[in-house]
């Protein structure tokens, strides 16, 4: 038992440590001397399918003084498979200070890595940037806390389920396997919730996973409905069966003579 917790503790270590190693990508900004340095907000997280405005500012490297008119910037979106999926153009300003390109949420379907490069371009001078960001299924990132604190739930979840299985296989008694059911039940409904959950925050380029354990949580959430159904049927039955032996007992008959005419033994 203990090799088998073991294994599988190095096999969540293993599987899981990707997760929460990961660097975030940086944004390549051109090292020229004169022309235009465009400034962004950092650390864009978006939410899948939902709009976004992208706004950013254009300066002189020279002088730092804020370009507002007299040049054409360009928006070039591309999605988490590289493809070159939008570009958009503008010559005027927004906000005072704001060139922005305002894209719609269905260039946002997909979950992942996605980056976008904007130029802005005079008769003489010009500038660029590239920034990587992220969609995510909420719009947030995860930090490496909130990884740790999943990954250790998931393990004692796993460990519990292991520990109600071993006593299923074990126990003797009729009303324990019962129970053990039960609650290993309820943990593969908690951990399949919990590994949903986690696919959807971690594995961006792999989302079926996440659908995949979307579609077993709800499974067992509807497979829990006949389960507590027969848990109710099945204890009835059992309150019957003991008020027939108490009867029989009353009776003069032995408590093995009256478990045997009930046509099962009760523990």
């Amino acid at each position: 038992m203990k090799k088998f917790n073991y294994l599988i503790l190095a096999f969540l270590v293993i599987a899981l440590l990707p997760m929460i190693s990961a660097v975030k990508p940086t944004p390549t900004i051109q090292g020229f001397t004169e022309g235009y340095v465009l400034k962004y907000p950092s650390d864009q997280i978006l939410k899948q399918n939902m709009p976004f405005e992208f706004e950013f500012h254009v300066f002189n490297i020279s002088n730092g003084q804020p370009i507002t008119s007299g040049i054409d910037c360009y928006f070039h979106l591309y999605n988490s498979t590289g493809k070159h999926q939008l570009v958009m153009q503008s010559n005027t300003i927004s906000h005072t200070f704001d060139y922005a390109f305002y894209v719609n949420a269905s260039n946002f379907s997909k979950l992942g890595d996605y980056y976008y490069i904007a130029q802005c371009n005079s008769s003489t001078l010009g500038g660029f940037v590239e920034v990587p960001f992220l969609v995510t299924p909420n719009g947030f990132d995860v930090e490496v806390g909130k990884s740790i604190i999943d990954i250790g739930l998931l393990f004692v979840l796993i460990i519990f389920l292991i520990g109600a299985v071993f006593i299923f296989m074990e126990s003797g008694n009729l009303l324990a396997k019962v129970g053990m059911i039960g609650i290993g039940y309820l943990l593969l409904i908690s951990i399949t919730f919990l590994s949903w959950n986690m696919a959807s925050d971690f594995l961006l380029s792999a989302p079926f996973i996440a659908s995949m354990f979307r579609i077993m949580f709800f499974v067992l959430i509807i497979g829990l409905f006949p389960l507590v159904i027969g848990a109710f049927v099945w204890y009835f039955l059992m309150l019957f069966k003991v008020k027939e032996i108490e009867n029989l007992m009353t009776k003069g008959v032995s408590f093995e003579d009256a478990e045997r005419r009930q046509g099962r033994k009760y523990k």
